[in-house]
């Protein structure tokens, strides 16, 4: 688990290998999207889906 100064060291410095740069308005937005759905997606990736079977005969163009 990241404490605040390294997430936000981790953000800056993945945005800047892109050359974005980040504000600190920008950061704290991103902090509170990570605060709010960092733990559902870390428990979805986290999930074993192995005995979930898959879904057949999936048509997009019609609703389940």
């Amino acid at each position: 688990m990241l404490n605040q100064e390294q997430f936000d060291q981790l953000v800056r410095l993945g945005l800047a290998q892109y050359g974005i740069e980040v504000s600190d308005a920008e950061l704290a937005v991103i902090r509170a999207f990570e605060h709010v759905y960092g733990p559902s997606r870390d428990a979805l990736v986290t999930a074993d889906l192995s005995d979930v079977e898959p879904e057949l005969g999936l048509d997009p163009s019609r609703a389940p």
